[in-house]
């Protein structure tokens, strides 16, 4: 071998040049979707606060039988847990899709994993629109930064993605997010009373006996 072939640099390979292309790019969206990622975790908690000052007072008015405010009560609070749950999944599945983004840094599985992330990312935006609009209008802008990622991919490496199956993907990812927000919902909002029941004053005493 000669001397000089000892200092020779070894041109980066196909694989490698798409990582050194799209791996900032793919770090700028992930830190993007951290961001509203933790504004629905805040806004989330605020729900979960004000479900709780909601539920004692229609527990209060159901023990002081004023059914009618009871009923304004409860019927918040049902609108509000239903903002929640979308919140909650929402918040799950940009989780879902940032820990997909993190995979493409250690096995370039560029199409795979974009595909269905903007298609999940299109649903949210959708559900969170009329609750949270700021975070819609960012997702949108989000969404639009992983479609040129898209565009650049499949371009440099001729690579394409099945509808079908970025569909797929991204329904099961939504699936899954919905039955874990279910799960952690249940644990957090106490069931309401029955209105015009007796069972107002064991819901009261459950709640204030616990921390």
């Amino acid at each position: 071998m000669r001397f000089w072939e000892l200092f020779r640099r070894e041109s980066p390979q196909p694989q490698q040049q798409r990582s050194l292309t799209l791996s900032p790019r793919i770090n700028d969206v992930i830190i993007q979707l951290r961001v509203q990622s933790e504004k629905l975790k805040r806004a989330y908690q605020r729900l979960v606060a004000r479900d709780r000052e909601l539920f004692e007072a229609c527990v209060t008015a159901e023990q002081e039988l004023d059914r009618d405010r009871a009923t304004i009560y409860a019927n918040e609070i049902a609108q509000l847990r239903r903002m929640s749950r979308t919140i909650l999944r929402s918040q799950i599945s940009l989780e879902k899709v940032i820990l997909r983004l993190e995979t493409i840094k250690d096995f370039g599985d560029v199409m795979n994993v974009l595909a269905p992330a903007t298609r999940i990312i299109k649903q949210i935006q959708t559900d969170l629109s009329g609750i949270v609009p700021e975070v819609a209008h960012n997702l949108e802008v989000i969404d639009e930064m992983l479609e040129s990622l898209m565009v650049e991919a499949g371009n440099f490496t001729g690579a394409m993605t099945s509808v079908t199956v970025a569909d797929r993907e991204a329904r099961k990812i939504l699936e899954e997010a919905a039955e874990i927000a279910a799960q952690r919902m249940s644990k957090q909002f106490p069931e309401l009373p029955e209105i015009g029941s007796e069972t107002a004053e064991n819901y009261k005493s459950q709640t204030s006996n616990t921390p």
